[in-house]
């Protein structure tokens, strides 16, 4: 244990900064992928004007429905191209399923938004989590009596700490792809939107 505590504890006082080394001015930034902070609707959509600020569909249960299924981001693709086919096919519905890709833009956009806001907590408190860790392995190895050796219940401690930190790690980098896939679905409803159009 004494061995594997010290490795991890070299290992976090190695790989720390690099975790958390986003962009430049970003040090929070825990991600390998590049952190673009807004994803305007103009970056994907060229077709006609949208209401993206009207919060009028709500009353229209149609475009509700068909807004829900859009911005639920584990709503299957073939879901929103039915519903997307289906409001289309109506004597009003290129209206309503404009009306529903702009409320969805803004709430998916809002969701990426807040997945960025938590990575950069997460990137924060990953700094904060090193620091300890460093402490921790200094105070673990320090011996309190000359030949006494590490401190044990300090490196289980550590051996702990360093746990918890390489599932954090493990988690925030399923978590960063989440920016990404957002985006992705967003211009496969684009595709599906047009399409009907």
């Amino acid at each position: 244990m004494r061995n594997f505590a010290f490795a991890a504890g070299i290992f976090v006082l190695c790989a720390a900064p690099a975790l958390a080394a986003g962009p430049k001015g970003d040090p929070d930034w825990p991600c390998h992928q590049a952190k673009v902070s807004d994803f305007p609707l103009a970056s994907v959509w060229d077709g006609p004007p949208l209401e993206a600020q009207s919060a009028a569909w709500r009353e229209d249960s149609a475009i509700a429905a068909l807004e829900a299924i859009m911005a639920q981001r584990r709503a299957p693709l073939a879901d929103v191209q039915a519903g997307v086919a289906k409001l289309a096919g109506a004597s009003d519905g290129k209206p309503k399923v404009l009306q529903a890709f702009a409320a969805a833009f803004d709430d998916l956009v809002r969701q990426r938004a807040e997945i960025l806001a938590g990575l950069e907590r997460y990137g924060h408190k990953s700094h904060e989590i090193a620091d300890q860790i460093r402490a921790e392995n200094e105070t673990a190895h320090q011996e309190k009596t000359p030949g006494a050796g590490p401190d044990e219940a300090a490196l289980q401690k550590l051996q702990w700490d360093l746990r918890i930190f390489e599932e954090r790690r493990r988690t925030a980098n399923y978590v960063c792809e989440a920016p990404q896939a957002i985006e992705a679905r967003i211009g496969e409803i684009v595709k599906i939107v047009r399409a009907a159009l």
